[in-house]
């Protein structure tokens, strides 16, 4: 009975890592584009604008293609730990029926030990694996934010203006009006073909 359990307690400890691992990972595909970096873009004059970076990626369909970008690079990822889990187990088993029907207390331990061992290699593989994953996250939002950064300083020089913060990463009560540019973003980076026609507004989630 109690190296049936063990085998049991390995193999569903195992595939619920597994399984909330990826789902952990897959939540960041709900792509937002705060948290990388929070310094604001820059240039010669003073003056704050400010952009809506996650509504630029959202209406400019970037968002989606982001959210594809990490689910390609996932999928191999899951693939990896997926095998791992089934190697892992297969030693486990291989182990488990070589003690026989009748283990003695000291068998018992090292099936117990070896359960551990591969428990915890299996948390590495998933570890390592959700690094590499925000790794991508980061790089590609990064990119995406260096590629909006030239667009955004350029517009709010025409206003005069010299630092554009990116309200995502704060909270804004309140601002003078013309000092919100995601539109003109928006437009100027449609117009340089960028990014699809902007979505109407009754189409947009909230």
């Amino acid at each position: 009975m109690m190296i049936r359990w063990i085998g049991y307690e390995f193999l569903a400890m195992v595939r619920s890592r597994a399984m909330k691992i990826f789902s952990a990972l897959f939540i960041i595909l709900s792509i937002t584009l705060t948290g990388c970096d929070r310094v604001p873009f820059t240039g010669p004059k003073g003056g704050v604008a400010l952009i809506d970076l996650d509504d630029i990626a959202k209406r400019l369909g970037r968002d989606v293609a982001i959210v594809q970008e990490l689910k390609d690079a996932g999928g191999p990822l899951s693939d990896q730990v997926n095998a791992a889990q089934k190697e892992y187990q297969a030693e486990f088993d291989r182990s488990r029926d070589s003690i026989g029907s009748r283990p003695s207390d000291a068998d018992n331990q090292k099936l117990a030990e070896l359960g551990s061992k591969l428990n915890l290699q299996l948390q590495q593989k998933q570890q390592q694996a959700q690094q590499e994953l925000n790794a991508k996250r980061v790089a590609l939002v990064s990119r995406f934010r260096e590629e909006i950064k030239p667009v955004a300083l350029k517009i709010a020089a025409r206003k005069g203006l010299g630092v554009v913060l990116l309200k995502s990463d704060m909270v804004v009560l309140g601002s003078e009006a013309g000092l919100d540019i995601t539109d003109e973003v928006v437009a100027e980076l449609i117009k340089t073909g960028a990014g699809s026609p902007p979505l109407p507004a009754s189409s947009m989630t909230p």
